[in-house]
């Protein structure tokens, strides 16, 4: 049966597909509370991007206006840059061999700290007598003047509150360094001039390399070129004149440590030729003290060899005297070996014979005397190895004494010349040492006057300033970009946290996948539907996308039942001002085309639109019917009225009454609806808003299903979830939502955008 109807239904209509089912379905059937995971595709990201596109424009065009204004208010800066090399051979000042230093990181950073020192600035000014030229001085930016015109009394005012202690104390700081030392002479260069040169002078080591780049920025062009480049010569004239301060000082220093030397000397020898005399020590031969201590070496290394040949053999022997024959050193003599092998061959040769003949037959009788020899000549050999290892146990023994011996007395020998010579040796280093410094001392002293005369550096120019022919900041196509850029970013970034707060629904995926409503459809935007007092009723002339929405909303209400189509029907929003009255009446002049005679009720009585829509008095109507005040049968009463449109009526809310609610639950409001319903094909209720209000919570009862309107981008999903929460508590039939107010822009990409584009085609 429902194949059938799906077949006869247009394609124009949109109507989705049902699915057979051999049951109505049941008004208390309830959604699980599961929500399906998500997936998020590239799309989607596009379509936020596309729905919040004038964020997006206005952002990069705030951004990028902002980049223009300051770009082009800033005052064009020119860089120069003069490149040097520093070598690593660094002055030989005072520096012994193998003690060179070379310039490591934190050399270079110290190279780098006396290119921005005070010092150096001062020079550069004084060749350049930049204290004369009124253009060195930076131009403010006008952007930054006006920035200090507003913060500087902001900072005046909040330091004039600042407590007492928190002022600069500089006159006490005065009177305590006064008496340690003498006040700093008055400086002939303005300290502003030389923080202004310092401050835009840069310099940037070459990574890997012994190059630095000194770069230095002025809005006059020649003023960067002539300023890096007096920077870099004033540079090797102070690393020159560091030298030959050096130099001059090293030589002072030299001169005074030589005298010391020389009389440490002289003094050093006397005392060691007043010590030979006393100790009657002419002469120390050091071999005779080599061959003593060589001597003592040899007996040491001849005892300890020998003390472990005497361990070695008093082992074995303790073991020869506990194990007996059965000592290893026994059994492998091999002449006990070759007594033990004939004895051996002999006894089986006489065991054999014990077979044949008595013993006492003489063969025997010899046989055995010859196995006694043997025996007796075995043992005689092993009391003889035995003798022969404690022999030589006791000679190793003696031998161990008698080293011990002559080592006591070398040691005795060496200790004796070691009293003697250790005094003479300590002053005898003492005159090398200090011989040697002086050497050394006047050595360098030779090296230093070489130095001070030469005028060689480490530091070379690699390549000289050039006049800069464009400047260097602002960057315009550079900022432009970057405006752009992080426009972009900035834009994007401003739009997906815009819609991440945004949580009203905009399409019907989300009403569908993700609280599990069923939709009717989606009404799209037009401005005749809601800026106008009176809103556009569908007749069956229209025939614009619109009115075909409306169409097939009504064909999906047809088939929403299994059996028969419901015949009274509430229409409601979540809140007010989602077009709920407009959907309503449209709705109805659609279902006209279809089921035929049909009216409306106007039940919102507490903000009635209906009689609007129409343009029809609402003098009788619902609240004068529900309270008696009128007759339904009465047909001169005015109580229903007719519509331009063909085959609807309408009944209008009537007077507001004080007390809405108690009307529309009465059970003169369930017999209205039944009387209609005999009257009328279908009967479609234009309900109040359910947030705040029980009327349309009362009237789903009376109903055969409920249609709920939101507006997209207005309402909140959580509006919506509560709406649905609601009807299922009192168990109402839900029959769908219908998604009002939809612009082409809240449409995502993938088939529900293609399925309703149709919608926004004139």
């Amino acid at each position: 049966m429902e194949d059938n109807n799906n077949r006869e239904i247009p394609r124009q209509y949109a109507v989705k597909p049902y699915e057979p089912a051999e049951l109505p379905p049941s008004p208390f059937v309830r959604y699980n509370s599961y929500e399906q995971q998500e997936d998020y595709h590239l799309r989607d990201y596009i379509s936020v991007i596309r729905k919040r596109k004038w964020i997006v424009l206005s952002f990069i065009v705030a951004v990028v206006i902002t980049t223009a204004v300051v770009t082009f208010s800033m005052v064009p800066l020119y860089r120069s840059t003069v490149v040097i090399k520093i070598d690593k051979q660094s002055p030989n000042v005072l520096s012994f061999k193998g003690m060179t230093p070379t310039l490591d990181a934190d050399t270079y950073e110290t190279q780098r700290e006396i290119l921005k020192s005070r010092s150096l600035a001062e020079r550069v000014i004084r060749r350049l007598e930049l204290d004369k030229n009124k253009d060195f001085l930076p131009v403010e930016n006008p952007l930054s003047a006006m920035m200090s015109a507003i913060i500087d009394p902001i900072t005046r005012a909040f330091s004039y509150f600042m407590p007492s202690g928190t002022k600069n104390d500089g006159g006490n700081n005065a009177k305590i360094v006064e008496g340690l030392q003498k006040p700093p002479q008055k400086e002939e260069i303005p300290a502003y001039l030389s923080n202004s040169l310092t401050g835009r002078l840069e310099v940037v080591p070459v990574k890997n390399s012994q190059l630095m780049k000194i770069s230095f920025i002025s809005h006059k062009p020649e003023i960067a070129l002539n300023v890096a480049n007096a920077v870099a010569d004033e540079y090797i004239g102070y690393d020159l004149d560091s030298r030959v301060d050096a130099g001059r000082e090293a030589k002072e220093f030299l001169e005074k440590q030589i005298e010391s030397t020389k009389i440490k000397v002289d003094t050093s020898e006397r005392l060691l030729n007043e010590y030979a005399s006393k100790n009657e020590i002419i002469y120390i031969d050091s071999d005779k003290q080599s061959v003593l201590m060589r001597k003592l070496s040899e007996i040491s290394s001849s005892l300890n060899g020998e003390t472990a040949e005497r361990m070695r053999k008093e082992a074995l022997y303790k073991q020869i005297v506990e194990s007996g024959s059965n000592n290893p050193a026994i059994i492998n003599n091999s002449l006990i070996q070759g007594m033990k092998s004939q004895y051996a061959t002999l006894e089986a040769d006489y065991l054999n014979l014990t077979k044949t003949f008595t013993p006492d037959y003489p063969k025997m009788q010899n046989m055995k005397r010859q196995l006694e020899a043997i025996r007796h000549n075995i043992e005689k050999e092993e009391t003889v190895v035995i003798k022969s290892i404690e022999s030589d146990y006791k000679t190793s023994l003696k031998k161990e004494a008698y080293l011990q011996a002559a080592l006591e007395g070398q040691k005795r020998k060496v200790l004796n010349f070691q009293e003697r010579a250790v005094q003479y040796q300590s002053l005898k280093r003492e005159v090398e040492v200090n011989k040697e410094l002086h050497n050394n001392l006047m050595q360098r002293l030779n090296e230093v006057g070489v130095a001070a005369l030469s005028k060689s550096t480490n530091i070379q120019i690699v390549d000289r300033a050039l006049y800069p022919k464009h400047p260097d900041k602002p960057n315009k196509s550079r900022n432009f970009l970057m405006s752009i850029i992080f426009g972009l970013l900035g834009g994007v970034g401003l739009a997906f946290l815009v819609d991440y707060f945004d949580s009203s629904v905009k399409d019907t995926d989300e009403i569908e996948r993700r609280m599990h409503l069923t939709s009717l459809g989606m009404i799209p935007y037009q401005p005749q539907l809601h800026a106008e007092k009176r809103p556009r009723v569908i007749s069956s002339e229209f025939t614009n996308p619109v009115a075909e929405a409306f169409r097939s909303i009504g064909t999906f209400i047809m088939l929403s039942s299994s059996t028969t189509p419901p015949r009274k029907i509430l229409v409601t929003s979540p809140g007010a001002g989602e077009g709920k009255t407009t959907i309503c009446v449209n709705i109805a002049s659609a279902l006209s085309e279809t089921l035929g005679k049909g009216i409306i009720i106007d039940a919102d009585m507490r903000r009635p639109k209906l009689h609007h829509s129409f343009g029809v008095d609402n003098k009788a109507g619902l609240s004068t019917c529900l309270s008696g005040n009128t007759a339904f049968g009465d047909l001169n009463s005015g109580l229903i009225k007719p519509t331009s449109v063909k085959e609807l009526s309408i009944l209008t809310s009537g007077p507001i009454p004080p007390n809405p609610s108690k009307l529309l639950h009465s059970t003169r409001m369930k017999d209205l609806l039944d009387a209609l319903s005999e009257i009328y094909n279908f009967v479609i209720i234009d309900a109040p808003p359910i947030m705040g209000m029980p009327d349309s919570i009362v009237l789903s009862s009376f109903v055969d299903g409920t249609i709920l309107v939101v507006k997209a981008g207005q309402t909140q999903k959580t509006a919506i979830t509560t709406a649905k929460q609601i009807f299922d508590n009192v168990n109402g039939n839900l029959l769908g939502v219908v998604l009002n107010g939809v612009k082409k822009s809240d449409l995502k990409y993938g088939s529900s955008s293609n399925y309703y584009s149709s919608y926004f085609k004139e």
